[in-house]
């Protein structure tokens, strides 16, 4: 019997692998990756089968010759955010403006911080090349689109900041340039693009991710939720439905989809938001020309409740919206209506096209606005990194590079950019979160009106 806490419906926590297009088109996990039995030991213990944890048990094997065993709560590797996500592979994983990441931190701090983002693009696309992962990788930028004719001079501005402060590429287009390179809709009023950024299957690179990993060494426990955790002198025992696992030290990689009350240092830290997808079915050449279709970069637009939004290489138009705030069955229903028609609203010509694919997940936010990474204060053996804020693509398979590096002594959390720096502060009244995401979506949308 576990104790451990969850914020949302349980039909959010189902270890069975959702519905979406990209378990539909990716390979099954390998046979020889199965739930933890018994009583076993290694010497680092990883919580979470995303890009996180895999990414570390990868690097500890292969660079570090360290033992790493990694335990994935749901039935798939990558059955979190790591295989549900859109597939942008993009930058910053941060809420927080230039201006005020500046103001808190300091000019010099950020331009760490955003080096250390356009590395984690490069660094994924490295982790594609050089282990033939078959995810198919595409784009070459982002484009941020303004949902509205003023939010296009706030692109202007953010792209010129952009390029003076971090030397990031980035290229303005009116509407009418736009529309002849990008798309055409009733939310279509300029773009701007920046580089570097692309796209990719998320399972896929899961998949290969995971793959890589277990070559390595690293072995893969899939169906094996930490249901209890106690440290026991200087080590600790991770209790699972199926075994034990004692460990020298921890990494905890489980981001929005971890659970409360199985390490007090990690209760209250982050609100996971939930993230819904659709996606329709192949679209013809004539309906893309409908809508001026051209591009095969990822695409955001500017509303604080965005939607984002790709077409796949068989011409499916994929788009991602915030969600409700119960998780339950139901609601998901309603939200798939809801994102139905507005695929309806954002791009008339595909009024009546069958939508094939609804699924969700949870984006991971923090009161810092930013990722965490690091050790914990009290326990050296601990170490984390979480808190992407639905850039985990990019951000995640850096992260568990350099928590590899600290727990094999090469580096410290003190090199790491002061943005992203040890653990978040908790949430006041942490029970009340969702209560405070509420107000949000409703400041929120009126914002966007």
């Amino acid at each position: 019997m576990t104790n451990l806490r969850t914020l949302y419906h349980p039909a959010m926590y189902d270890p069975a692998p959702v519905p979406s297009y990209w378990e539909a088109t990716a390979p099954g996990d390998d046979p020889s990756w199965r739930p933890l039995e018994g009583d076993d030991s290694c010497d680092v213990a990883i919580i979470g089968g995303g890009y996180t944890g895999l990414s570390t048990a990868l690097h500890l094997a292969r660079d570090h010759g360290i033992d790493a065993r990694v335990l994935e709560a749901g039935d798939r590797i990558g059955w979190g955010a790591s295989g549900r996500n859109g597939g942008f592979c993009c930058m910053p994983a941060t809420k927080l403006t230039v201006a005020q990441m500046t103001r808190r931190f300091g000019l010099d701090e950020t331009k760490r911080f955003f080096a250390s983002q356009i590395e984690g693009v490069e660094f994924t696309r490295a982790l594609i090349a050089d282990n033939d992962i078959d995810c198919d990788p595409c784009g070459d930028g982002i484009y941020e689109v303004a949902h509205r004719p003023r939010a296009f001079g706030e692109l202007k501005e953010y792209g010129e900041t952009l390029e003076r402060l971090f030397g990031i590429e980035s290229t303005l287009y009116s509407p009418d340039e736009f529309r002849e390179i990008g798309h055409d809709s009733t939310e279509q009023h300029g773009a701007l693009k920046v580089s570097p950024s692309f796209a990719l299957h998320p399972m896929k690179f899961v998949h290969g991710l995971a793959r890589t990993a277990a070559k390595a060494g690293a072995t893969l426990h899939p169906g094996s939720l930490v249901t209890r955790w106690l440290k026991e002198g200087d080590g600790h025992i991770l209790t699972t439905a199926r075994g034990t696992l004692r460990a020298k030290r921890i990494v905890v990689a489980a981001n929005g989809f971890l659970r409360e009350r199985m390490h007090r240092d990690f209760d209250g830290r982050v609100l996971p938001v939930i993230s819904n997808i659709v996606t329709t079915r192949p679209l013809t050449a004539t309906e893309l020309a409908a809508q001026s279709w051209k591009t095969d970069c990822p695409l955001v637009n500017t509303r604080q409740l965005l939607f984002y939004y790709r077409m796949l290489p068989d011409n499916r138009l994929m788009l991602g919206a915030r969600g409700d705030l119960t998780g339950s069955p139901a609601d998901g229903d309603r939200m798939r209506a809801w994102m139905t028609r507005r695929v309806g609203e954002v791009f008339p010509a595909w009024r009546d096209v069958e939508i094939d694919h609804f699924w969700r997940g949870f984006v991971c936010i923090s009161q810092r606005l930013a990722p965490s990474v690091g050790q914990l204060p009290d326990d050296s053996s601990v170490f984390y990194g979480f808190g992407y804020h639905a850039n985990g693509v990019n951000t995640a398979p850096w992260t568990g590079m350099q928590v590899a590096a600290m727990i094999a002594g090469k580096t410290s959390e003190a090199d790491l950019p002061a943005v992203i720096r040890g653990l978040p502060t908790r949430f006041p009244f942490a029970g009340l979160r969702l209560k405070y995401l509420a107000a949000a979506y409703r400041w929120y949308a009126f914002k966007d009106d």
